[in-house]
């Protein structure tokens, strides 16, 4: 039977969110599990046994129930996926397990770029720890192929997932006719795959051999199909793509990948045995970690990930795709959140810069929603980079800062105050009314003109109650009267930025920094004018200079942040939001960007409690309250 999100949840407590994919085999799904705290995310594996013979369904669901225990013992591993659980409904069976937020081998190998011998060499060694245990658990995975190792995001491990011995559920089944099980059919891709093992009769070296040709893979960037063999003895001729590498180190991959299984590494502990044995000139070149989460080749964006088809095994990783939205029409590439009346209208919103005293009205830069026409497969939007994983993806809600003007402020010797402004009297200087000559004595005042001060005044406050064509009209009275206000031109620049002139505001930012270059501000809003420009690199440099000059900026390195998550570095931008809120804990929008980038890394449940405390330091914050109606829509949580 179909599974839809909308029906009675499995097993009466797993609700399916979506469709992560479907093939001969059965479907596979992503699910919250109602039963346990928090309602966590995890991956529902259903298998449709191919046969419809009582005897037969019992021999598959004895198999199911052996297999389930094998992944049990498993998942005791660290590298190895947790099963949560395995149950039968309406003669369908299925597997939960844990929810892994990694990256697939195969597309860190996509680009076909070589990898080091040092890279190579940390790879192999990684992957062969995991698979001792699970050889020392007597159990061959069968199926070892890149798409089955995933590159977890918080520590680059490898983790092992769909192990092929669960596919004898719906291979290893009863034969009415001869009264026996069909022992005979291969599990395992091809290309990977030893010729034992497409006979039907897997060794523990079978296993070496996949991982053997994923390391010559990676080391040479050929895939298997094109690697070439010897037509006298079989074996794989790959030294010719990889003509630099190393005598002892090629011996070990020549042996993982002999034809004859009996001449291989018997098991995975043997292999990295024998890597561990390598000179110490090879062992100096290791790195301390080969996969760095982030940073790994990915697809390029709006390009859709091809359609994988599920061939029943377990398969906790989702893979990456960079595509755009076939509903809205737009692409799902910048980390801005919409506004609901621009999301309706399929455009841009303005630009707003906020001032820290001051809660944003929703106001944030343009980025498409994630959460809306999600097609039924499964797919990581890159909304700044990766979305997360096979699940949903969430629309990052950046918002820009600029920096308030402080609310005691030293001017600079070109700001000074002129003398009649400081003899001014003010209010409670004022001459006692019963002193004062009589009106009808008195010629009357000359209105007086409004000084530099007295504007600069007046625009600030236009600024911050968001004002922003009346604050431009009276920054530039302010000028004109006061032509070296570095404040003026920083104000005029803040408010160019509010009104979408990006390159308006770029020539006043540049004049500000020249008049004062020690004042972090101006720095920080050219940064969101080239923003502005998808100059986001630019936009950086910016950034960090404003940080150079005020380190405890709230504001400059929440700006920093949106810039990072623009050039899909999550963790880095994470860091930053991090550090934003570390030095004003109430930025709501460092909150709300935060829980963005956490999404992006898939930390799901992180994500949403940070956006919960945005929403709570500002519950008027229309896009983090959207944003999170979204989530809640979508998870039902």
């Amino acid at each position: 039977m179909p599974v839809k999100p909308s029906d009675t949840p499995l097993g009466g407590r797993y609700q399916i969110i979506q469709q992560l994919g479907k093939g001969g085999f059965g479907q596979t799904f992503l699910a919250q599990d109602f039963h346990l705290p928090g309602h966590p995310i995890c991956v529902i594996k259903q298998f449709k046994p191919q046969v419809s013979d009582e005897a037969s369904l019992k021999t598959a669901q004895r198999l199911f129930d052996t297999e389930a225990k094998v992944l049990y013992a498993l998942g005791n591993h660290d590298q190895i996926p947790r099963l949560m659980a395995h149950f039968e409904e309406d003669q369908e069976f299925y597997l939960a397990q844990e929810y892994i937020d990694g990256e697939p081998l195969n597309q860190v190998l996509a680009n076909g770029e070589p990898w080091s011998q040092g890279r190579v060499i940390a790879f192999l060694q990684d992957m062969f720890q995991v698979l001792a245990f699970v050889h020392e658990q007597n159990v061959i995975h069968r199926d070892i192929k890149p798409s089955n190792l995933l590159c977890r995001r918080h520590d680059g491990r490898i983790v092992l997932i769909d192990f092929g011995a669960v596919k004898q559920v719906n291979t290893q089944f009863f034969n009415p006719q001869t009264g026996r099980t069909n022992l005979t059919i291969s599990i395992g891709t091809q290309g990977y795959m030893p010729n034992e093992q497409l006979g039907g009769t897997p060794h523990f070296s079978s296993d070496v051999y996949a991982v053997g040709v994923i390391g010559i893979q990676a080391l040479t960037g050929v895939q298997p199909k094109h690697l070439g063999q010897d037509p006298h003895t079989s074996e794989l001729d790959w030294r010719t793509d990889a003509p630099m590498v190393d005598e002892a180190f090629a011996e070990v991959l020549d042996r993982m990948v002999c034809y004859d299984f009996r001449a291989r590494y018997p098991t995975a502990a043997k292999a990295l045995a024998a890597l561990q044995e390598l000179p110490s000139e090879l062992q100096a070149k290791i790195p301390e970690r080969w996969y760095l989460p982030g940073t790994a080749p990915l697809s390029p964006p709006d390009i859709p990930f091809p359609t994988q088809e599920f061939d029943g095994a377990y398969d906790s990783t989702l893979a990456v795709e960079n595509s755009a939205s076939a509903q809205s029409g737009q692409t799902l590439t910048k980390p801005y959140h919409l506004s609901e009346a621009t999301l309706a209208a399929g455009g841009r919103s303005p630009t707003r810069e906020f001032s820290t005293s001051q809660k944003p009205k929703g106001s944030t830069l343009a980025v498409a929603s994630v959460l809306q026409g999600l097609p039924e497969r499964r797919r990581w939007l890159l909304a700044g980079l990766i979305g997360l994983g096979a699940l949903l993806f969430m629309v990052k809600s950046f918002s820009f800062l600029h920096p308030e003007t402080p609310v005691v402020a030293i001017p600079s010797s070109a700001e000074a105050p002129s003398p009649s402004e400081e003899e001014a009297p003010s209010p409670a200087e004022a001459a006692d009314p019963a002193e004062t000559a009589d009106p009808a004595d008195a010629a009357p005042p000359a209105e007086a003109s409004p000084t530099a001060t007295d504007l600069l005044k007046q625009a600030e406050e236009l600024r911050k109650g968001n004002q922003h064509q009346q604050a431009l009209d009276i920054y530039d009275q302010a000028i004109a009267h006061h032509p070296e206000s570095a404040t003026a031109h920083w104000g005029r620049c803040y408010s160019l930025n509010q009104l979408q002139q990006a390159e308006l505001a770029l020539a006043a930012c540049d004049q500000a920094i020249a008049l004062d270059g020690n004042d972090p501000r101006p720095f920080s809003s050219k940064g969101v004018a080239l923003q502005q420009q998808q100059r986001h690199g630019e936009a950086l440099t910016l950034f960090d200079q404003a940080i150079d000059l005020q380190p405890d900026l709230a504001e400059a390195w929440n700006n920093r942040g949106t810039a990072l998550m623009q050039l899909k570095r999550p963790e880095e931008a994470l860091n930053s939001f991090d550090r934003a809120i570390e030095i004003q804990a109430d930025l709501a929008e460092a909150w709300s960007n935060r829980g963005a980038a956490l999404w992006n890394l898939r930390r799901f449940d992180e994500a949403i409690a940070s956006i919960d405390q945005a929403i709570a330091l500002n519950p008027n914050y229309a896009d983090a309250q959207s944003l999170r109606q979204q989530i809640r829509n979508k998870l039902g949580r």
